[in-house]
């Protein structure tokens, strides 16, 4: 075998190595991709009703992915004084829902903000329930209080939305989050499905023909006859 022979046979398979190399997919480095996709935290959120009658039911569901799910997901709803904070389990799909009774709710804009732990499973953002700061939220990282939603120098509606977030978005803090809203509107006071009854329009009744009328337009119509003969 010639030199020649042997160079043209190693070039040859080094061109096969590199295709496939260039083909067959490095299973350690795909893999390290997909983990990295699929553990980077993700939440959506959404509501039964947009506009509900006091009284209707209402389900928040959504679905949050990646991160630490352990101890679920955190749901506000709110409006006015009015405040609602409760903790959803997310299922093994990474669904979740909760439904509310709106019976008693006054009507109003109700927000929703939908909270994950992200990747340190712990809510860094929470609303102290009970004792003398019932109804602030709190930094749980710094122990910081950041507003209240009742009393003194309170926030509520959207300025509380915008107080939210931004504390969602300070230094140290992991949780994401979504928001939405919905209308709560006042039952109906009157049925929509009344039927209008339309009365028939009056017509004048026609009085009766007398015996003599008829007889005197008789002898009208005679004395024509007899006068049409003669001529």
């Amino acid at each position: 075998m010639t030199r020649n022979s042997v160079s043209s046979g190693i070039m040859a398979l080094a061109l096969v190595l590199l295709v496939l190399i260039s083909v067959i997919p490095v299973s350690g480095a795909d893999a390290t991709t997909t983990g990295v996709a699929a553990s980077k935290p993700f939440i959506s959120a959404t509501v039964s009703s947009t506009a509900p009658v006091v009284g209707d039911d209402v389900t928040i569901s959504g679905v949050a992915t990646g991160g630490n799910l352990t101890d679920g997901v955190q749901i506000w709803i709110f409006a006015g004084e009015y405040i609602n904070v409760s903790t959803v389990p997310v299922n093994a799909d990474g669904t979740f829902s909760k439904t509310y009774s709106t019976t008693g709710f006054p009507p109003a804009t109700y927000y929703v903000i939908v909270q994950s732990p992200s990747t340190n499973g712990q809510l860094d953002i929470v609303l102290q329930s009970t004792g003398p700061y019932a109804g602030e939220v709190v930094n749980v990282k710094t122990g910081q209080p950041i507003f209240t939603f009742t009393g003194t120098g309170s926030l509520q509606d959207a300025d509380a939305v915008t107080a939210l977030s931004n504390a969602f978005n300070q230094p140290g803090v992991d949780d994401i989050y979504t928001k939405l809203t919905f209308q709560l509107v006042a039952p109906a006071t009157g049925s929509s499905s009344a039927t209008t009854v339309v009365s028939p329009a009056a017509t004048t009744a026609k009085s009766p023909v007398s015996p003599v009328t008829i007889l005197a337009g008789l002898g009208i119509a005679g004395i024509f006859c007899v006068l049409c003969l003669r001529r």
